[in-house]
């Protein structure tokens, strides 16, 4: 069995710092202040739901906060404002290592025979509670429990979630993370305060790449945070591969007075190959989003446009996507998808 110390880190990604280890969090002061305001008060709600984008911050501000309530577990005397320097090291080392005895990080299970993690964020793991909440929290304080992401909880799990929290542990605090609320039962939602997040801004996202990234943000850094949709998890996707590269090539062709020539299938079909190649998944993927972000941003910024001219591009938008849907249900051929967007956007640019 793997130990916790030993269990691999969801999520992440090569060469970045895990969110456990940031020191700050940048661009959702507001929310921060609403948890430390709440704590000093007396009036911590033990759920907090906290929404917001995939890759948004919602992981760093939970463990921030966990960092600060086990820092100063008497409200009346903690800081009206989240202070990294008031966070004793021996705190910020043990939650950055997955240590600390009264922080409980619940993701999606590492499977050690298949060398890969699980799919889904199973009831097992959400039993882990029973053994965290059965011990005696260190000095009186609080026990936080991270679900990260609710999103990936099976029907299971979220049903052992509820009874949590329709029954909390005493000096217990859930954080149920979740890039989309509403997809999530009711009863869950009920439960909890929801706390959305705000996209972070393309100065935000370059602010966290400088710090979280070995390297720092780099060359196309402020490429991949303008394209980023408020992620730094995207930011940072784009960086690593060619996506970046592609969609370049993909703005060049389609900004030419009427894209489509013969020459342009001949860079059509080179960026179909590389982005359809086996292991490829994951830029495969982001280059689709990107594409159907431009997509929608063209018909958002031509507010004015002939009704059929923004139907036949409204229209397209959902074609892409369903027929993306598709491929990845029916695991089809994905340079097929490509090229079959490729011709629906040609036509639609020259019409």
């Amino acid at each position: 069995m793997v130990e916790d110390e030993e269990r691999p880190v969801f999520d992440r990604l090569d060469g970045v710092a895990i969110p456990a280890q940031s020191r700050e969090t940048v661009g959702h002061d507001r929310a921060m202040e609403q948890l430390t305001s709440a704590h000093r008060a007396g009036r911590l709600h033990h759920a907090r739901m906290i929404s917001g984008p995939r890759g948004g911050g919602k992981s760093t501000l939970a463990l921030s906060f966990a960092k600060h309530l086990f820092a100063h577990p008497a409200g009346q005397n903690a800081p009206e404002r989240f202070d990294t320097t008031s966070i004793p090291e021996a705190i910020h080392g043990s939650v950055a290592q997955g240590s600390h005895k009264q922080l409980l990080h619940l993701t999606r299970p590492w499977d050690p025979k298949g060398e890969r993690f699980k799919t889904q964020l199973s009831v097992d793991e959400i039993r882990r509670t029973v053994p965290f909440y059965g011990m005696t929290a260190g000095g009186g304080g609080y026990r936080v429990t991270i679900i990260d992401a609710a999103d990936d909880m099976n029907a299971s799990a979220a049903n052992a979630v509820l009874k949590m929290l329709e029954e909390p542990p005493a000096k217990s605090i859930f954080f149920v993370l979740a890039h989309a609320p509403g997809s999530l039962l009711p009863t869950i939602r009920s439960r909890c305060r929801v706390l959305p997040l705000e996209p972070l801004s393309a100065g935000h996202i370059t602010s966290i790449l400088d710090t979280v990234v070995h390297d720092g943000a780099g060359e196309g850094g402020a490429d991949a945070a303008r394209l980023a949709r408020g992620s730094v998890r995207r930011a940072i996707q784009l960086q690593q591969g060619d996506v970046l590269k592609a969609y370049s090539q993909f703005e060049s062709l389609m900004a030419q007075p009427k894209p489509g020539e013969a020459r342009d299938w001949v860079t059509v079909h080179t960026l179909a190959d590389n982005l359809s190649k086996r292991g490829g998944e994951a830029a495969y993927d982001l280059f689709i989003e990107l594409v159907l972000d431009w997509i929608a941003a063209r018909i958002r910024e031509n507010p004015n446009a002939p009704v059929a001219w923004m139907a036949r591009w409204a229209e397209l938008h959902g074609q892409a996507r369903e027929a993306v849907r598709l491929a990845n249900a029916y695991n089809l051929d994905r340079k097929q998808v490509l090229l079959n967007l490729f011709s629906d956007l040609f036509s639609a640019a020259r019409s």
